[in-house]
């Protein structure tokens, strides 16, 4: 919130100098006079980025970009009563694509604080009214449906845990809600990776919240190990350029690994934790390396 505050006030303070230029003297003679057609192609290029929702999508150079192309279209083809380019306009047509360029750049700083402060909002309110995933106890049918199920019709099915990473979570949730108690980010938060897991899902996978551990179970019917390694790398590739957050994954597979659920778990909770264990190891052989050389 103190960012998005910090980003309107940079573009009013953008927008009154701008709007100001004009009236500074040099030596009682007024050498600054932008074009009238400027100041309404700005103002507009400011309310679109921030009202429409597309734009704030964009890179800014890709903005940057398309407001130089209508720009030099306009003052070349449209109002072109004044030369583009030679002596002193020179010198105004720079000051015009400055202020053009800083005021695209704040406009987007804006839109990008409020679209953020919306989405935030929009998982509080999910996360008061309780709209989580399912835990494991609420989901025990639907288990119990499909590890049957797999019996009967020797079929597969893999159980996968996910958990994501706490210091990546420790830097998203406040970036999400910074004026809102940790534990009310942390639930936002949650509902957001339970959305963004269930997306990559199919309809007759199960999702479930293990809210003790932190962490997520996905029951997923007719998959192997190796479907389950294409379902985790799609997760793992969506919650990276969604939220910026990795995730360790723990895959087991009925019934070469485990004949229960409960035990499906443990197993894929053991490949979570060795996992986990040769990442955290990695970085103290190099520096062992680094000092034996």
């Amino acid at each position: 919130m103190k960012h998005f505050q910090w980003s309107l006030i940079q573009l009013l303070v953008g927008l009154t100098f701008f709007f100001s230029i004009e009236r500074i003297d040099f030596e009682q003679s007024n050498i600054v006079d932008i074009h009238s057609f400027v100041y309404a192609f700005c103002i507009l290029a400011v309310i679109l980025i921030i009202l429409l929702p597309q734009p704030v999508r964009w890179p800014v150079r890709q903005l940057f970009f398309a407001g130089l192309i209508i720009f030099i279209f306009l003052k070349l083809l449209v109002f072109n009563q004044r030369p583009f380019l030679g002596g002193l306009f020179t010198y105004l047509t720079l000051t015009e694509v400055g202020f053009l360029l800083l005021l695209i750049f704040l406009a987007h700083q804006v839109a990008s604080g409020l679209r953020e402060f919306q989405e935030a909002s929009r998982y509080v309110t999910l996360a008061e009214a309780g709209q989580h995933g399912l835990n494991v106890e609420e989901a025990g049918p639907d288990i119990r449906r499909e590890m049957t199920r797999s019996r009967h019709f020797h079929r597969s099915l893999s159980v996968i845990v996910v958990e994501p990473e706490k210091e990546d979570i420790k830097v998203v949730a406040p970036r999400l809600v910074v004026d809102i108690q940790q534990r009310m980010a942390e639930n936002c938060l949650t509902s957001r990776l339970a959305e963004l897991i269930g997306s990559q899902t199919r309809l007759v996978d199960i999702v479930m919240e293990d809210r003790e551990n932190g962490r997520f179970i996905i029951l997923c019917p007719e998959i192997d190990s190796q479907g389950s390694r294409l379902l985790t790398d799609r997760i793992q590739q969506t919650l990276r350029e969604k939220l910026s957050v990795n995730v360790s994954f723990g895959v087991a597979s009925f019934p070469q690994q485990a004949l229960t659920f409960e035990s499906l778990v443990a197993e894929a909770d053991n490949h979570l934790n060795h996992q986990q264990h040769s990442i955290t190891n990695i970085p103290v052989s190099q520096e062992v390396l680094r000092a034996e050389t």
